[in-house]
């Protein structure tokens, strides 16, 4: 034992409460460097027998410490100090940001930079139409009656060998349909999560996955961003002084930085998981959208312990009106996901399932993954030749993501994001503020731009705009 907690002197007469009194003096301990970050404390039996009282008032001590992240515990292990000072570790957020969740006005004859749709020329319409017609002269009436919950078994079939052209090896029964993304995470939020619970998330991240967390009463920690994924020791530490349910996360062209995560942080990511038991959700919405040599591996393809709930949306491959996607779910959490669904909507349109099936079996995936590639590549290439050209000059910067439908621009030192983005409406340009993906209040030196349902000329007319913006806000 420590010398210096075995100097710890406790008053029985005191007012205070023993437990609070061992507690308050280890505090002090841990405040001044004496006791060490991730050292370990003595056992409780010890403590109890040093200090001459009952075991009880050890683990009331400890819980004291732990309920204030100076100490942190593991299953079978011990407790330990925090890794990080009191002051440095993260508060929880319990409530909504407001400005996560406000829509840009819409403008007439406006350029926006907001909007990520695909533009409707290139939504599959002819080859929906004939599903749609095969589905009706098949099962005439029957094509109206409900699936099964977890989803129209064909489709799955057909799922499942989409996904393994991503290293995604799977079977129909891990396969839930869902009606879209954003329904995905609201039934996992209601399958797994309890009021009080703690999520992680990226910061910045998704309001809408924040907003379905946030209304099951949860707390959600911010895991720093890094060039290639989160910051993994500080997720480490966190991981240590919360019990997350579990993590969120966009392995590739992450909303909205376009951050892609290296395969040593998947790799990483997926150890810290096991090692704290947690689970992870990897949305995936633009994975198809990879413009470079690299073809995507998501972090579900590597999962050997079970612990990714994948979720994919096929609201920007294909139509964002067929309100479909898709769940690969870890077995241990399957049928929960499944009751969540069922009491939810019973289960995702038969028909549109049905005719997804069909469309599939008959026109495959690569044709039109291939057209949308092509498509998105060629605005991307836009959209960065004219960011550089009428941004960059004017102090702005951004990386190269190398796929989505976004652009993560940093304006210059100075310029406020929420005012440039009220100065870009006067000119008739529609911007999303980094504010949009906040969770604090904190102001931004960011906006989004997304290029996919924009035409070159608007691109350009837009960009322009925007860095006549910037000229006039130099500091």
């Amino acid at each position: 034992m420590d010398e210096k907690i075995r100097g710890i002197t406790l008053e029985q007469a005191s007012s205070v409460p023993l437990y609070q009194q061992l507690a308050e003096a280890l505090a002090g301990l841990i405040a001044d460097g004496s006791l060490p970050a991730d050292s370990k404390l003595p056992p409780i039996r010890k403590m109890a027998s040093h200090f001459g009282v009952n075991s009880v008032t050890i683990v009331a001590a400890y819980k004291y410490l732990e309920q204030k992240r100076m100490v942190y515990s593991r299953v079978g292990s011990g407790t330990y100090i925090s890794p990080l000072p009191v002051e440095q570790v993260p508060a929880p957020i319990a409530r909504k940001n407001m400005a996560l969740f406000e829509r840009t006005p819409a403008m007439e004859n406006a350029i926006n930079f907001t909007l990520t749709s695909l533009p409707n020329e290139l939504f599959p319409v002819d080859a929906f139409k004939k599903a749609f017609d095969a589905v009706l002269e098949r099962e005439k009436g029957g094509a109206f009656r409900y699936t099964d919950s977890m989803g129209y078994f064909p489709l799955r079939q057909e799922l499942c060998r989409y996904l393994a052209s991503f290293g995604i090896h799977t079977e129909e029964d891990a396969i839930q349909v869902i009606s879209g993304a954003q329904q995905g995470i609201d039934i996992m939020s209601k399958a797994v999560l309890r009021y009080g619970d703690v999520v992680f998330v990226e910061k910045p991240t998704f309001y809408g996955a924040a907003g379905a967390f946030l209304s099951r009463g949860t707390k959600l920690i911010e895991i720093p961003m890094e060039t290639d994924g989160m910051a993994m020791t500080a997720l480490e530490d966190y991981l240590k002084l919360y019990h997350p349910r579990f993590i969120y996360m966009m392995a590739y062209f992450q909303t909205p930085t376009g951050i892609s995560y290296s395969m040593e942080k998947k790799r990483r990511l997926l150890e810290l998981a096991e090692k704290y038991d947690t689970y992870i959700i990897e949305e995936d919405d633009f994975y198809d959208f990879h413009y470079g040599k690299e073809h995507p591996l998501p972090l579900k393809a590597l999962d050997y312990k079970n612990r990714v709930v994948y979720i994919k949306s096929f609201s920007k491959i294909l139509m964002p009106g067929l309100r479909m996607g898709l769940m690969v779910l870890p077995k241990k959490i399957r049928m929960a996901v499944q009751e969540a669904k069922y009491t939810t909507d019973i289960s995702t349109s038969g028909f549109i399932q049905k005719a997804l099936e069909e469309y599939l079996r008959i026109n495959g995936w690569e044709l039109h993954g291939k057209q949308v590639r092509q498509y998105g590549s060629g605005k991307y290439r836009k959209a960065v030749s004219m960011a550089k050209k009428y941004l960059t000059p004017k102090g702005a910067s951004f990386a190269l993501p190398e796929g989505g439908v976004s652009l993560w621009v940093r304006l210059p030192d100075g310029v406020d994001a929420e005012v440039f983005c009220n100065r870009a409406l006067e000119k008739n340009v529609l911007v999303s503020p980094g504010s949009q993906f906040s969770l604090g209040q904190e102001g931004s030196s960011h906006i989004r731009l997304s290029f996919a349902g924009l035409s070159d000329d608007k691109i350009e007319v837009g960009m322009k705009r925007l860095g006549d913006v910037l000229e006039e806000m130099r500091p």
